[in-house]
């Protein structure tokens, strides 16, 4: 039986985050609590040694993993990959998610586009393609991987992992709250998942402010006009 371990982190709080501004490609560098939670993640993580780290191309991605690395004592190279990049806001990349009434109100609907930007359809299609070309060999082979992107992105490993089901239809997604800088573990056998974790950070949960804005409720998923 061959045991690996594939940790899926989050980067940690940026000044967008703390504003609830859509930060979609924008490279937005970490503030100071995002650095604190990302030492906070590899003390979590120290324990697991890595073979492997993919990191985004935006900085806050990639300083979140160095840090968490350093802070874990693992001297590893970061592969920087563009498949796993956070979603494309497009048109409304820096608009608020909480006073910009377009936004605010936007289906939650799987396939629909940002405008000019992606759907959560097309961020689960490049990281599943990235998964199953890069993840799942090294995992068949017993290593350890860690990836450190982003909250959509997140959310399509979920999907593309099987942890969760694509939404099917017309309906509106669940919209979940992904925490800064926590940990999801997963834990595969022979190369098939068969658990999955989330570990709170502790810099996380004390954190004043996180990019969750208050729920509106919507009560149809219309597809609007583009």
């Amino acid at each position: 039986m061959t045991n690996a371990t594939l940790v899926i982190l989050r980067h940690g709080q940026t000044d967008y985050n703390v504003k609830h501004l859509m930060t979609g490609q924008r490279d937005i560098p970490l503030n100071n609590h995002g650095e604190e939670q990302a030492r906070e993640a590899g003390v979590l993580i120290k324990d697991i040694p890595f073979d492997k780290v993919y990191s985004s191309t935006l900085s806050r991605a990639f300083n979140t993993a160095a840090l968490a690395l350093k802070t874990a004592g693992q001297d590893l190279p970061i592969e920087q990959r563009k498949e796993i990049v956070e979603m494309d806001n497009g048109d409304f990349t820096g608009h608020s998610r909480t006073e910009d009434p377009v936004v605010a109100n936007w289906p939650a609907v799987y396939d629909l586009r940002w405008p000019n930007g992606e759907s959560l359809k097309d961020v689960v299609e490049r990281v599943k393609e990235f998964f199953d070309a890069n993840i799942a060999p090294r995992l068949e082979r017993g290593e350890n991987v860690l990836i450190v992107a982003h909250s959509v992105v997140l959310a399509a490993f979920e999907i593309a992992l099987g942890m969760v089901d694509a939404p099917s239809g017309d309906g509106l997604m669940t919209k979940k709250k992904i925490p800064n800088a926590a940990p999801l573990v997963c834990d595969y056998e022979d190369g098939v998942l068969k658990s999955h974790h989330f570990i709170e950070n502790p810099a996380t949960a004390k954190a004043a402010n996180q990019n969750t804005p208050p729920a509106k409720k919507n009560p149809r998923p219309r597809r609007p006009a583009i």
